[in-house]
């Protein structure tokens, strides 16, 4: 019998296509939901499930999934699965590193460029049949220090774009090292990054680590007072504090692309207080949650993870 594979999510159909010319019997249900996956799974008997973002893979799930042998997640992030266990059990948990890295790297400075020039207001006050051109006197990107937290896929391919800029770009990352280059200086703390830089951009993982380590303790004591990005995960973002520091005057601005708690804007959510405020800031920029989500990752994504799956399996 041919090995199993539920896909639970949106995929490009290349995925679905090698995973067949493969010899894999594939049962693409991107419409099932969430709370049926574990009955489906252990009905088909499936070796491999692969999924975006329609659930999180826990415990009692995977202690219960007995056939499963791996779970790939259509993307780069693996925070819905809980990778401890998962490792314990002996399930693979594959992504599609790096896939979306260009994606990313362009939206992030497509809304720096955004928030530096006024685009989103200069648009409405014309749309409102305004002309008025001081109030939207912008800023060059090329005047500031551009600071990455994270230098991996992403982190690198945001840096390689600033280059174009002729900037300076500082960047840190606590598990890579000797990775400056004739556009980038490598620092060696955060500490040191946020005091230095005018725009700081967060390129990292959701980990234990990683959570709530975009927080006010960086910026309370510094001179610059910098505009903060994230398009990585929303939950490395403490909410509460950047709010305070904001209201205070700490920092020049917010853009995000993420929260911890997706949508914002639905009943129980978590800040919904601290983001009702945020939304009615003109410094502050939004995304829902795109930053890796263009025409071309979508089919990129769907070929890395093919590739990565068969390499677990020894097809490739």
């Amino acid at each position: 019998m041919a090995n199993r594979v539920l896909i639970i999510d949106d995929v490009f159909e290349s995925l679905v296509v090698g995973l067949k010319k493969h010899n894999y019997d594939v049962f693409y249900e991107k419409d099932i939901l969430a709370e049926d996956v574990l009955s489906r799974a252990l009905a088909l008997n499936v070796e491999g499930i692969i999924v975006r973002s329609k659930m999180f893979f826990s415990r009692e799930f995977l202690q219960d999934c007995k056939p499963l042998k791996w779970i790939a997640r259509a993307g780069v992030g693996t925070d819905n699965i809980d990778i401890t266990i998962a490792d314990k059990l002996g399930i693979k948990v594959i992504n599609a590193d790096g896939a979306n890295a260009l994606t990313v790297a362009e939206h992030v400075l497509g809304m720096i460029l955004g928030f530096l020039h006024k685009l989103p207001s200069a648009d409405s006050n014309v749309r409102a049949g305004l002309w008025n051109r001081e109030a939207h006197r912008g800023r060059e990107l090329s005047s500031l220090q551009v600071g990455i937290v994270g230098y991996g896929h992403t982190g690198s391919a945001l840096a390689q774009l600033l280059s174009g800029f002729h900037g300076k770009v500082l960047a840190y990352d606590k598990y890579k090292k000797g990775f400056s280059t004739e556009y980038v200086e490598e620092v060696d703390n955060l500490d040191e990054l946020c005091k230095r830089c005018d725009l700081i951009s967060y390129h990292v993982p959701l980990t234990p680590e990683t959570q709530g380590m975009i927080r006010a303790h960086y910026f309370e004591n510094i001179q610059r007072k910098p505009l903060i990005v994230n398009a990585s995960r929303g939950s490395i973002l403490d909410v509460t504090s950047i709010v305070d520091l904001l209201k205070n005057g700490g920092l020049s601005g917010l853009i995000l692309d993420v929260w911890p708690d997706e949508p914002p804007l639905k009943n129980g959510s978590l800040f919904r207080q601290e983001f009702d405020w945020l939304k009615a800031q003109n410094c502050v920029m939004f995304s829902p949650h795109v930053a890796g989500w263009s025409v071309e990752s979508y089919q990129r994504i769907s070929d890395k993870l093919l590739d990565n799956v068969l390499k677990f399996k020894g097809c490739a």
